[in-house]
């Protein structure tokens, strides 16, 4: 084993080995009480831990919140994404390493520092990488969580036209489907009943949970309008348009961004086929010549 390849190992070591300490303080805070008496299990729980140790070290600048926001809109918890950042940060440890032990048996030697930086360089880029995955499936899921309150609150405004109470047109509308939004709506709404507290309380709870604003804002709206059915209806109608206006401008966006986006590749396509139409002329009027 080469002298870069050792000190590769020995760092990892080093840095497994603080982790699984921590991940022992926090596996008691973070974690529930499980039985340890599988290794299966007590290694999970150990992994989890150091994951979601290296989570707080990445988010020393006070991210938590919005990490809390993201898990629960993706509905995962914070053991499973602490697993899952504790086997990315290690993969991308691992990768660099083994890479410098093939050159190493390759004949190639590195310098000790270059595959010591490329496991901590991997190390990090493995962390990132977790980080920023919950944070697109987060997006995505506000995205779809915007796109489904706007055709919640049309359902609303209609079940209120047939003469339906606010609550019950709330409640109502939230039984239309059974996707995700919809059966967010619906339980948050069931236990703020309950709980006796008033749908707008509900929904603003909700929106601060998901980080979802414009359900803050809703909710906001709906506390103002107070418990007049006409005040609600409008307010509801026009916050529906406004949603839809929003998500118009931003489908347009995308589809602008996409447009620029294939312009580059389009004209390299064009300069190719010329070059192919032009090849076989070209070596004809070579020959001549």
């Amino acid at each position: 084993m080469s002298a870069a390849t050792g000190l590769s190992l020995l760092g990892i070591a080093a840095g497994l080995g603080v982790l699984l300490v921590a991940a022992g303080v926090i596996r008691r805070e973070a974690l529930p009480t499980t039985d340890d008496s599988g290794s299966g299990d007590y290694l999970r729980d150990l992994m989890a831990g150091a994951g979601i140790g290296l989570q707080r070290l990445a988010m020393a600048d006070g991210r938590g919140s919005r990490r809390d926001e993201d898990l629960a809109i993706t509905a995962r918890t914070l053991e499973a994404h602490g697993l899952a950042t504790a086997s990315a940060t290690l993969a991308g440890a691992l990768v660099p390493l083994g890479l410098s032990t093939a050159l190493s048996v390759a004949g190639l030697r590195l310098p000790p520092e270059v595959p010591l930086g490329c496991t901590i360089l991997g190390a990090a880029a493995g962390l990132a990488g977790a980080l920023l995955e919950l944070r697109a499936a987060a997006s995505n899921k506000r995205a779809a969580f915007r796109r489904s309150l706007s055709s919640w609150l049309d359902l609303v405004v209609l079940a209120q036209a047939g003469g339906m109470g606010v609550e019950g047109a709330l409640d109502s509308a939230s039984r239309i489907s059974y996707d995700e939004p919809f059966s967010l709506i619906r339980a948050a709404l069931e236990a703020g009943r309950h709980a006796g507290s008033t749908p707008w309380d509900t929904l603003a709870r909700l929106g601060r949970e998901l980080g979802v604003g414009e359900l803050e804002e809703l909710a906001a709206s709906l506390g103002l309008a107070g418990s007049e059915g006409a005040r609600i209806r409008s307010s509801l109608s026009a916050k529906a348009a406004s949603l839809r206006r929003a998500q118009l401008s931003e489908a347009e966006a995308k589809a602008n961004s996409t447009t620029e986006r294939l312009f580059l590749p389009s004209i390299v396509l064009m300069l190719g086929f010329m070059v192919f139409l032009m090849y076989p002329a070209g070596v004809s009027l070579a020959h001549v010549l």
